[in-house]
């Protein structure tokens, strides 16, 4: 997790992203809304985005767009559908989902990666820079562009100034009004 007005710089290969994200603030503060942004100003990015709409009652991520590169890298299209339906274990993706309600609490700019191994493509690792949306009344889209890194890279290397940290989904469920400590 990180803080949403962290300069744009700190981001390394994702600074562009956030600096668009950051120009589409309301003049409020709040977050962008989708309807913010054109197609053609993620053309860098083309392929390697998904977009999930926030789903309440239970709590889920329905994803309206799945990249063209994102389905080849995990061998599946997840457009139309909810986190983790088509991994090997659907049921594991309940920290991803803690993750993204604490994010609807709580806006920041979020990072999730690591190897695709729940798709069999344990060679394969990624790291997705998670961008929250908003209709006006909270978080109900999030924006997520992706990375293939090496195997061997963590996100303290791609991101060495980025002052991230990590999300812990015990103390969250532990104490759902914990604050965010940056």
């Amino acid at each position: 997790m990180c803080p949403i007005d962290t300069t744009a710089d700190r981001f390394g290969p994702f600074a562009s992203l956030v600096t668009l994200w950051q120009s589409r603030r309301r003049p409020n503060g709040g977050l962008p809304r989708r309807s913010d942004f054109k197609a053609e100003e993620f053309s860098d990015w083309m392929g390697r985005i998904f977009i999930a709409k926030i789903e309440h009652d239970p709590f889920d991520l329905r994803f309206t767009l799945w990249g063209s590169t994102l389905c080849e890298w995990w061998r599946v299209d997840y457009t139309g559908q909810t986190l983790g339906t088509q991994s090997s274990d659907p049921d594991a993706w309940s920290v991803e989902r803690g993750y993204f309600a604490e994010m609807s609490r709580r806006p920041f700019f979020g990072f999730a990666g690591g190897s695709l191994t729940e798709y069999g493509r344990s060679h394969i690792k990624v790291i997705g820079l998670d961008l929250p949306l908003s209709n006006g009344e909270g978080l109900d889209q999030v924006l997520s562009a992706h990375l293939r890194v090496d195997v061997d890279q963590d996100l303290a290397q791609l991101l060495p100034d980025c002052p991230f940290v990590a999300f812990d989904d015990r103390t969250r469920r532990n104490d759902p009004e914990v604050p965010i400590r940056w």
